[in-house]
C-alpha cells in the first residue's frame, strides 16, 4: 500500500482495510436471521457474550473503568477478599447452553487479566469444541508456555493491551513493573513464532490507548510490532468512565498519527481508531435496542447488560450460579432490565460515550426507524 501524506484524508473507506478487518463500526448486518427474529418481537438471544473469568489483574492502567468498580484496586485484588474466579465447571456448562440457543461468540475480557484464571484453557478448548469462535483481550504478561499453546489454536483473535512505548511508560500508565515491558514483548514474539509455525489463523493484535505519546514513538511500537510478526495495531483515545478520575487534558490530532498506515500491507494494518482527537457526538438514538443481542458474565456469575455498568443492579439479570441461562435470558426476567434502560430519558447523561453498543444501536435505531424512500438503494 503506498505512503499517505500527513494531510491525506484519512482511509476509513479503503476497499484493503474494509475487506479484511473491521474495527469500528457495526457487523450486525451480517446476522440477518437474528435481526429477523428481533423485527417479529420474538426472543433473541446474544449474539456475542462477554466473560470475565476473574476481577483479578496484575496491572492497573490508569485508564481503566473495571479498576474502580466497588472502590477496589485491581492492581491489589490478589490480596482482598472481594477477588473472585469464575467457577469453570458451571461457566462450561452455561457455555453448552449458549451454543445451543445460537450464540456466535465468547470474549474473555472484562474486570480483570482473564490468563490470571488457571482454568481459563480448559474453558477455551470445550467452547473451541463447540464450534464457537473466541477472542481474548489480555495484557499479554501470562501468555507464555502451556497456556499459550493451548489457547491460540481455538481463538480467531487475541489482542494485546499495550499502553506504553517503552519500560518506563508502560510501568506508568499500566502501574506495575518496567519489566514487564519486555516481558510481554517476548510473549508476543513467542505468539507470532508459534501461529507461523503450526498455521494458526487466530490474529494477534495490539490495542494501545494513546496516553500522551509523541507521534513518532507510536509509530516505532506498531512498527516494532509488525516486525515481530503481528497482524494489526489499533490506536485509541483514552475513553473517559465516569467510575474512574483518570483525565486527559488534551486530546490528540487524528492526523498526527496517519504515518502508521505507511506500515500497511497484505499481512499488517495499522488502524487510527475513531473518534481519536475529536469530542464524542450526542446520540442520534433515543434508547438502548442493542441489549438481546449482547450480554456480559462476570468473575462473580452475575450477567449485566452491558459492561460500563458492572456492578449496578438495574442492569443486571441474575446469577449463572442461581438460574440456567434460557431462565435469566427469559422475557419476564429481562423485563426488569429493559424497563429500566427504555426509562432512561437521556443516555448521554447515564452512559459513557461511545460504549461498546454504540454502533450497534445506530444501526438498529436506523432500521426500525427508516427514512423516507427506502427503495433508493
Amino acid at each position: 500500500m503506498p505512503a499517505r501524506s500527513a494531510g491525506a484524508e484519512f482511509p476509513l473507506e479503503s476497499g484493503y482495510l474494509m475487506a479484511r478487518l473491521q474495527l469500528d463500526g457495526t457487523k450486525m448486518q451480517h446476522h440477518v436471521e437474528a435481526l429477523n427474529v428481533w423485527r417479529r418481537g420474538e426472543t433473541v438471544y446474544p449474539l456475542l457474550v462477554e466473560i470475565s473469568p476473574t476481577n483479578v489483574c496484575n496491572h492497573g492502567c490508569l485508564f481503566c473503568a473495571y479498576d474502580y468498580i466497588d472502590g477496589r484496586s485491581s492492581q491489589a485484588a490478589l490480596d482482598k477478599s472481594n477477588s473472585a474466579f469464575i467457577d469453570a465447571e458451571r461457566l462450561m456448562a452455561v457455555i453448552s447452553e449458549l451454543h445451543e440457543v445460537g450464540t456466535k461468540s465468547l470474549f474473555y475480557s472484562g474486570e480483570g487479566e482473564p490468563l490470571l484464571h488457571k482454568r481459563l484453557p480448559d474453558i477455551i478448548e470445550f467452547a473451541g469444541g463447540l464450534g464457537l469462535d473466541q477472542a481474548v483481550n489480555t495484557n499479554g504478561s501470562a501468555l507464555k508456555g502451556k497456556v499459550m499453546q493451548r489457547i491460540l489454536p481455538h481463538l480467531s483473535w487475541i489482542r494485546f493491551s499495550v499502553n506504553g512505548v517503552n519500560e518506563a511508560d508502560y510501568a506508568f500508565n499500566h502501574r506495575t513493573s518496567p519489566d514487564q515491558f519486555n516481558r510481554v514483548i517476548g510473549n508476543i514474539k513467542a505468539a507470532a513464532k508459534f501461529k507461523k509455525q503450526h498455521g494458526l489463523p487466530v490474529t494477534l493484535g495490539i490495542q494501545s490507548v494513546h496516553m500522551g505519546q509523541k507521534p513518532e514513538e507510536i509509530f516505532e511500537l506498531a512498527r516494532r510490532f509488525k516486525e515481530l510478526g503481528g497482524g494489526y495495531f489499533s490506536l485509541k483515545q483514552f475513553n473517559e468512565h465516569p467510575a474512574n478520575p483518570y483525565h486527559q487534558d488534551e486530546t490528540p490530532k487524528r492526523e498526527d498519527f496517519y504515518r502508521i498506515l505507511e506500515l500497511n500491507d497484505d499481512d499488517f494494518q495499522a488502524h487510527v481508531r475513531m473518534p481519536l482527537g475529536e469530542a464524542a457526538p450526542k446520540r442520534s438514538y433515543k434508547s438502548c435496542l442493542a441489549l438481546p443481542f449482547f450480554a456480559e458474565i462476570v468473575a462473580d456469575g452475575q450477567v449485566y447488560a452491558c459492561g460500563p455498568h458492572l456492578g449496578e443492579a438495574a442492569f443486571c439479570y441474575g446469577s449463572i450460579y442461581e438460574a440456567d441461562f434460557r431462565t435469566l435470558w427469559s422475557k419476564n426476567n429481562r423485563a426488569k432490565v429493559e424497563n429500566h434502560v427504555q426509562g432512561i430519558d437521556d443516555l448521554d447523561h447515564v452512559c459513557m460515550p461511545n460504549c461498546r453498543l454504540n454502533e450497534v444501536n445506530k444501526f438498529l435505531w436506523n432500521l426500525a426507524h427508516p427514512p423516507e424512500h427506502v427503495n433508493f438503494i
